[in-house]
């Protein structure tokens, strides 16, 4: 059995970090248009993890963002990097940010991509280059989280 916590990650300065004690589980990439801007890149890879195993070991600088009315979201205060997201109507899941995750340190790899939402906000200079599901809004298992407006 591993010593090591089943996930530690953090921000790129380092004066955010957190790890869980359960398991990490599913990978989508969003499209949306505020995971484009917010994450300055053609989407958002995040995997999901219960709010009672996920622990912050420095939280210090660590800002709450309510960009909408449906999620809010988790930056560090001083390199600005993108940790999480909570959707409202589900705040029993926290969804990190799969590239703050530290595979070295942590017992678990990030899971392979189980899908792709708001594909029709996907810039059109980038190739989706893998077989996962393509979703061109949200989800039929998400649409009580959000509307599929965004």
């Amino acid at each position: 059995m591993s010593s090591k916590p089943p996930i530690v990650g953090g921000c790129y300065c380092g004066k955010i970090r957190y790890q869980t004690t359960g398991p990490i589980y599913g990978l989508t990439y969003c499209y949306c248009l505020m995971c484009q801007l917010v994450h300055g890149g053609p989407f958002a890879p995040f995997t999901n993890v219960k709010r009672e195993y996920l622990h912050w070991l420095s939280k210090d600088g660590l800002i709450e963002l309510n960009l909408s009315k449906y999620a809010t979201r988790t930056v560090c205060g001083s390199c600005h990097a993108p940790i999480s997201m909570v959707y409202h109507a589900k705040n029993d899941e926290v969804g990190l940010v799969a590239v703050t995750i530290n595979e070295e340190e942590s017992a678990m790899q990030v899971p392979e991509i189980e899908g792709h939402i708001f594909v029709r906000r996907k810039p059109r200079w980038f190739t989706i280059g893998d077989t996962a599901p393509q979703e061109m809004g949200i989800p039929e298992s998400m649409k009580h989280y959000i509307p599929d407006g965004l």
